[in-house]
């Protein structure tokens, strides 16, 4: 009875392999019409018999077989004459193979790009990021562009506030402030975190119309809510400084302990810088000092400049002069012109380093160039050469 049965349900012109709720389906090699294949995964599953061969159905994606070609979606690849067909749907991404050979093996790319055409906001965003980093797939900055203005237009918040972003750097397009700002407000209004902190820095920055401080703060602190480590760090930075919020060094602190779990650089460097100095919590510079060795390495110049200053003075870590000057000459060579100052009077002095006018010189310039108040009187007292 069970091949009685089998051969009826062959025969009939469409086999519908589902009934009742949709389910991941697997069948057994069965041939139909000169063509031998097998169906794993999906949700739902027919088969029809057409000239030649087979048509399966998988989800709506329409494999052809015939007894020389496997046609996936109107797109046609060659099989061996008889090879047995396996036609995999699992986890959404089509193989298939002929007598265990791939000849179809979609990635990632390919299921994002058949959702974003089937308009997935979503997947547009996603596919967008691929194409923009050329991760997976060959970069393509018109096509991303593409994606990202369908997604935006669809009012899709992750996709307008990459978009705004994308126009606020002026990276992979002109820059465009004012459309910048617009989308962001728009997938800021809808919750999204990183464009609540671009907002911020709009209004922090004064980028379009007078900076308005307590603005930003609003905004960083709706994003910093949701987890942004950046609008965290900068929260904290408005809370330290009294920038649009009243002074608070105990909240600036928490803020800045926020960041740092998230391994926020700068966000980091402030909560060392805090621990360091006891702002808003007990001083403890050899928490500050192993705080500040997170980031440090990684090109973090506050962190490299109080990593200089502990081994400088022998806080928080044992003195080593030559260590010091390490950290000030990466620090100095980040930007940071306090550091160069320093590294300017060590060589001068021949304080840990060999004395030497030239070196001294050179960084004293250095921190004259980076805007030190104190640079040009240390390169004036310098002896001739």
């Amino acid at each position: 009875m069970r091949n009685l049965a089998r051969t009826l349900l062959l025969a009939l012109p469409v086999v519908a392999l589902t009934a009742g709720a949709p389910s991941a389906q697997n069948s057994a090699t069965m041939t139909m019409n000169g063509v031998t294949f097998s169906v794993t995964g999906g949700q739902q599953q027919t088969i029809n018999t057409i000239d030649g061969g087979v048509e399966v159905t998988l989800d709506g994606r329409v494999v052809r077989l015939t007894g020389t070609e496997v046609n996936v979606d109107g797109t046609a690849y060659p099989a061996p004459q008889g090879a047995r067909i396996g036609i995999d749907l699992t986890d959404g991404r089509l193989t298939v193979t002929a007598d265990g050979d791939v000849i179809v093996e979609e990635t990632e790319i390919d299921e994002l790009a058949r959702a974003a055409e089937a308009g997935d906001t979503g997947a547009m965003t996603t596919l967008a990021l691929y194409l923009l980093d050329g991760v997976e797939t060959e970069r393509d900055v018109p096509r991303a562009i593409a994606l990202l203005e369908r997604a935006s237009a669809a009012d899709a918040a992750p996709a307008m506030r990459l978009l705004a972003f994308l126009l606020f750097e002026g990276t992979a397009l002109p820059a465009d402030l004012p459309r910048a700002y617009d989308l962001a407000l728009k997938a800021a209004e809808q919750g999204d975190a990183p464009a609540q902190r671009l907002v911020g820095i709009f209004n922090a920055d004064g980028l379009l119309e007078d900076a308005d401080p307590t603005a930003a703060a609003q905004w960083f602190e709706r994003a910093a809510r949701q987890g942004d480590a950046d609008a965290q760090n900068r929260l904290g930075e408005a809370y330290r400084d009294g920038r649009g919020v009243a002074p608070d060094l105990t909240m600036a602190a928490t803020l800045f302990a926020q960041a740092t779990a998230a391994e926020h650089q700068a966000g980091t460097c402030n909560y060392a810088q805090a621990l360091w100095d006891g702002a808003g919590l007990p001083k403890d510079r050899a928490r500050a000092f192993q705080t500040a060795l997170q980031q440090a390495g990684a090109g973090g110049r506050a962190c490299q400049l109080l990593l200089a200053r502990a081994n400088y003075a022998g806080e928080g870590t044992r003195q080593d002069l030559r260590i010091a000057a390490q950290w000030f000459w990466d620090a100095a060579n980040e930007g940071d012109a306090e550091a160069a100052l320093r590294l300017g009077r060590m060589y001068a002095e021949g304080d840990g380093l060999p004395q030497d006018t030239f070196q001294a010189r050179h960084w004293f310039e250095t921190a004259v160039r980076l805007g030190h108040p104190d640079a040009a009187a240390a390169l004036a007292a310098l002896p001739e050469d």
